[in-house]
């Protein structure tokens, strides 16, 4: 099996399988309504569906630089985009997104070689396989991080 092959296997498995350390990302997203989503944590920390819109945004941006149409890359801006419309509609359209673009990456990612792994990749940095496994490694953290915020907006204030 190729490097690649791997990677996007990890891709996968970690967006919507059975990974070995918890929940996927789907799987922590299963069940979770528009009202829970849109719910504040004290503190500012981010909201569900802020994670959510943050994630697609990193795929969004992580497809761009394996096509080598990423533009330049701005810290808070760039990849935590404001969330303006909280109907369950919006939410859907939000998960139906996010699904959208972790497909979009794999199959990017599945047309490489695996030569390209060691090169530098456009706009980030670090070498292609350093981003792509930082890519995975980023939505392992996040699905953590729902769970945790799911757990905390069910406890603090348990409304449907």
């Amino acid at each position: 099996m190729s490097e690649i092959a791997r990677i996007t296997r990890l891709l996968e498995q970690t967006f919507d399988g059975k990974p070995y350390y918890g929940p996927s990302v789907l799987g922590a997203l299963a069940g979770v309504t528009a009202s829970l989503a849109s719910r504040k944590p004290p503190r500012s920390a981010p909201s569900i569906w802020d994670v959510v819109a943050h994630l697609t945004a990193e795929l969004i941006y992580a497809r761009a630089v394996v096509e080598s149409t990423a533009r330049p890359w701005i810290e808070g801006k760039t990849t935590w985009p404001a969330i303006t419309d909280t109907s369950e509609a919006a939410w859907e359209k939000a998960l139906k997104d996010l699904k959208t673009a972790n497909q979009a990456l794999v199959l990017a990612v599945q047309h490489l070689d695996d030569a390209i792994l060691d090169k530098e990749a456009d706009r980030v940095g670090v070498s292609y396989y350093l981003m792509l496994h930082g890519t995975v490694q980023h939505d392992a953290y996040h699905a953590g991080q729902i769970s945790l915020l799911r757990g905390q907006m069910i406890r603090v204030n348990p409304r449907p």
